[in-house]
């Protein structure tokens, strides 16, 4: 029997392993050349392989009605610096997934953070963190610190180092923001930063009508929409579909970057309803991945906005005087929901060429010793 594996190395996540031995099991034996139809009423199919010539699939009950999602709020105080993960390392910098711990020996921090920041953000005076005012809540370096990653590349001739909050678990895909930075270094050797909150999507589930759009091998139109986070649940594994695709709002604001990120080997499969219960981590299903192959694509336009030098924005783009500007004390509403606004600082050298398609993506995967999950 022929049965299509997922693009990723799939293994059979402890939720998935107690509903099949929950079910009653049944075996079928072919020869060459035959085939069986397996039908999952009221479910989906969720496909593992163990061994060669053999694989077990389990039919994984999917919630019809989906619990209502919290509304989001945003409370833009960043976390205190200088807080220690379990083995003394920074939570408010990069560290890479093992340490030396306290005792003098090596200690695994359960969770990477993609490339290091390059030397020469430092060289040009600036400092990357994870949490600063740019912080979408205090949670997002807190409960969701694992998913502060760091991505380093080359693109059209432009160094890159893009350092933004994602993750595929329940925690993340719930948030419609999420903080970014992004430092840009020219074939000038000037570099560019810019930073704020990228839109991920209405967090409700597709069936509602938010951006929470489960992959099949035959798209549907829904995940042509942006913002999306373009998920996997059961039915996408079975398909041979393990990654999980964050694209953001394009042209919001105009004068930033336009990026999909791509998480390969997603760590937990979605479900409609997972909003309701994103923090107890006893609901999530794990597929066994953890996440470490990422792709990124990104498009930064030179002709969309002619503003360079500093200058000051909102979390959401918008360009004010200064520090000191009426706006960086008030709010701003999205979506139903009212935000207290937070001003950053941007700089775009007048040097700074056009990063655009062909040759705007990169791939790679990361070690993962000791990783677990939320990773």
């Amino acid at each position: 029997m022929k049965v299509s594996s997922a693009n990723t190395r799939l293994r059979t996540a402890a939720a998935l392993l107690a509903i099949l031995l929950a079910l009653s099991a049944c075996t079928a034996s072919l020869r060459p050349g035959e085939t069986l139809i397996v039908r999952c009423e009221d479910g989906s199919l969720a496909v593992t392989k163990k061994g060669e010539g053999e694989a077990h699939l389990a039919c994984v009950a999917v919630s019809p009605t989906p619990h209502p999602s919290p509304t989001p709020t945003a409370t833009p105080e960043p976390p205190a610096s200088g807080a220690v993960g379990r083995c003394g390392e920074p939570m408010d910098q990069w560290h890479p997934p093992v340490v030396i711990g306290p005792d003098g020996k090596p200690c695994y921090t359960g969770h990477e953070h993609g490339d290091p920041p390059p030397d020469w953000i430092a060289a040009a005076g600036y400092t990357v963190r994870f949490s600063g005012p740019f912080n979408t809540s205090p949670q997002e370096n807190v409960e969701k610190h694992a998913g502060m990653k760091g991505f380093s590349t080359r693109l059209n001739g432009v160094d890159l180092y893009f350092r933004i909050h994602a993750a595929s678990n329940p925690m993340d895909r719930m948030s419609r923001y999420h903080s970014y930075q992004v430092w840009a270094r020219d074939p000038a050797g000037n570099v560019s930063f810019w930073q704020g909150w990228f839109d991920a999507g209405d967090p409700r589930p597709a069936s509602e009508g938010g951006a929470r759009v489960p992959r099949r091998r035959n798209p549907s139109p829904a995940e042509e929409q942006r913002p999306i986070i373009a998920v996997c649940d059961a039915t996408s594994v079975a398909q041979g579909i393990g990654c999980e695709q964050w694209y953001s709002a394009p042209g919001q604001p105009d004068w930033s970057w336009d990026f999909g990120w791509t998480i390969c080997g997603a760590t937990t499969l979605y479900q409609p309803g997972e909003n309701a219960t994103a923090y107890d981590r006893s609901t999530w299903i794990l597929t066994g991945e953890t996440g470490v192959e990422r792709r990124l694509e990104a498009a930064w336009y030179a002709f969309r906005n002619p503003i360079r030098g500093a200058f000051v924005a909102t979390q959401f783009g918008e360009i004010v005087s200064g520090h000191d500007d009426p706006r960086c004390s008030g709010t701003t509403t999205k979506y139903g929901v009212t935000y207290r606004n937070v001003c950053l600082d941007q700089y775009i050298a007048p040097t700074m060429p056009t990063v655009a398609f062909p040759g705007n993506s990169d791939q790679k995967r990361y070690p993962d010793p000791g990783v677990t999950v939320p990773n």
